[in-house]
């Protein structure tokens, strides 16, 4: 061993000398975002209604790799990438642990899962009457909150001095919608029912109104999914409604997309949305629907693709409208 290191002690440390750098950049995180190419996803991978109808074609959300808190080796690697972003992580996000923002995207997906079930259960519903749908405001849960706020993410606001959105549902979102500072806000945290006065410091805050599901006809059934985030809305409420409906409104395509999807069928903007163009490209998609919001940055991608004419790609603003575009394609 003694002869070894003798022998070899230069290369050694010419290797440590390159390595050691590396190393360094390998592990100090910044505040940087990272979001790569991902994968397709059929959406009957979400939820599965019972005497479904069959389909010639597809309906795929779109996934990406994203990341926050990359390291500088991280940084250096991927902004030279085509097909990569790295960006500035929103100071209004760096108060958030990674697991507040893991928690953040469930949220996410659960609003979505549920407005698109709103979404399409209504909207086929008028096709026929064997299909309906009932719901009851549930909570406004929280998904975002500002750094001094004392509002927590999952905190589930059920009342506005004392008056209960279960007890009078129209009076608590007038006022909630309306609220001002000094208000005390009836709070939800896991077991334990809070009162949290409305400050210039906690008024702002994002979550969604979330609905329980009182009877659905056909019944369906929510599977497992390690999914986050809510731009799946718009494809899975097309999926739902198609499996609703005796129509096939895929004629055979392959069809791929994003957008979240609020409770009145307005489509909205999404993150990441060149990657998730690059990567229904290369999964052979034959249509691409994009929030209206997004169209112009996704245009910049599409046009970089070769063979582009092989995928459209369609702006919509509505659950409408996306329905329009089918209709016609």
């Amino acid at each position: 061993m003694k002869y070894f290191f003798k022998r070899y002690w230069i290369p050694i440390l010419i290797a440590f000398i390159i390595s050691f750098p590396l190393f360094i950049l390998g592990v100090i995180r910044t505040n940087k975002t990272v979001t790569l190419k991902g994968d397709t996803t059929i959406v009957e991978n979400f939820v599965e209604i019972d005497n479904a109808y069959s389909q010639k074609g597809s309906f795929s959300t779109i996934y990406v790799i994203s990341f926050d808190h990359s390291t500088i080796l991280q940084n250096l690697m991927l902004d030279a990438g085509k097909t990569s972003e790295v960006a500035d992580l929103p100071e209004n996000y760096l108060h958030f642990t990674d697991s507040e923002l893991s928690q953040m995207g469930r949220i996410q997906h659960e609003a979505s899962i549920m407005y698109a079930l709103i979404n399409a259960y209504r909207k086929a519903s008028l096709t026929t009457n064997s299909i309906s749908i009932d719901y009851s405001f549930d909570a406004y849960v929280i998904y975002y909150y500002d750094i001094a706020s004392e509002f927590r993410i999952g905190d589930r606001i059920i009342g506005v001095n004392g008056l209960y959105a279960k007890d009078d549902f129209n009076a608590f979102r007038e006022a909630f919608n309306n609220r001002q500072e000094n208000d005390l806000l009836n709070v939800e945290r896991g077991s334990s029912e809070l009162a949290i006065q409305a400050t210039s410091d906690n008024m702002r805050v994002a979550g969604y109104s979330f609905y329980n599901i009182d009877s659905a006809a056909p019944s369906y059934k929510i599977k497992p999914s390690n999914v986050g985030g809510p731009s799946g809305g718009l494809l899975q409420t097309l999926a739902l409604y198609n499996a609703l409906i005796e129509e096939d409104i895929t004629k055979g395509y392959k069809i791929a997309g994003t957008g979240t999807i609020a409770a009145d069928g307005t489509v909205g903007a999404i993150g990441g949305i060149q990657q998730k163009i690059y990567t229904a490209f290369d999964d052979a998609m034959d249509i691409f629907l994009c929030p209206e919001a997004n169209y112009e940055e996704a245009l910049i991608a599409y046009n970089k693709l070769k063979n582009k004419e092989k995928m459209q790609l369609y702006a919509v603003s509505t659950l409408d409208e996306a329905l329009e575009v089918l209709a016609n394609a």
